[in-house]
Parts: structure tokens; C-alpha cells; sequence
């Protein structure tokens, strides 16, 4: 049982840390990141924990999020970025790929 609890807590951990920096806003093309710019600031819809929230970011860096999220966001579906629908923190169906601008985590 120790154990379990140890790999459910650093499944958490991994899951919240692997995309927990370098917020960007990004230019995507026909569902493909082109370029991005500086670190981003304000809120965005973004995946905390298994599910889309609003969260807060600082200068590329999540500082917090609230409640799940229902509405639609632009988000990285199946290698693609497209506009989805979220209901309750949840993706239930996606258009085309999407040309505009969305934050995005960028590691560069």
C-alpha cells in the first residue's frame, strides 16, 4: 500500500511538472506551432492534473489554477493544434486544425 501511494503521488508530481513551464504565445499554422514569443503572462486554459483549468501564468510559469474549465480553447489534440470543446475539465470533440495565435508550453 506504501508504495501505491508513493507511485500515485509521483505520477502527480510528473504529470503537473512535465509541462509546468515556459508558457509561451505561439503562432500555429494550419494545427502547427511556427514561432512563439517571449514568456507569457495572464490567464489561459491549459491541462493541470488530467484536466483543462484556467490557471494563472507568470512570466511562463502555471502559479495557479481554478475549477475545471467548460468552454472552447485551442489545445494540442492528436499532434495537432485545434479549437476543442471542454466540459467540466474534459475534451469531448475538436474542428480542424487551427491557424491564430494560442499559449502554448514551448521548451525552447
Amino acid at each position: 500500500m506504501k508504495i501505491r501511494c508513493l507511485f500515485t503521488a509521483a505520477l502527480a508530481l510528473a504529470s503537473t511538472t512535465a509541462v509546468a513551464g515556459n508558457y509561451k504565445t505561439c503562432h500555429i499554422s494550419s494545427g502547427n506551432k511556427t514561432d512563439c514569443s517571449m514568456p507569457y503572462t495572464g490567464n489561459t486554459v491549459i491541462l493541470d492534473q488530467g484536466q483543462y483549468k484556467t490557471c494563472h501564468i507568470s512570466s511562463g510559469n502555471k502559479t495557479d489554477c481554478s475549477m475545471p474549465y467548460t468552454g472552447n480553447t485551442v489545445i494540442l489534440d492528436q499532434g495537432q493544434y485545434k479549437t476543442c470543446h471542454i466540459s467540466s475539465g474534459n475534451k469531448t470533440d475538436c474542428s480542424m486544425p487551427y491557424t491564430g495565435n494560442t499559449v502554448t508550453p514551448d521548451p525552447h
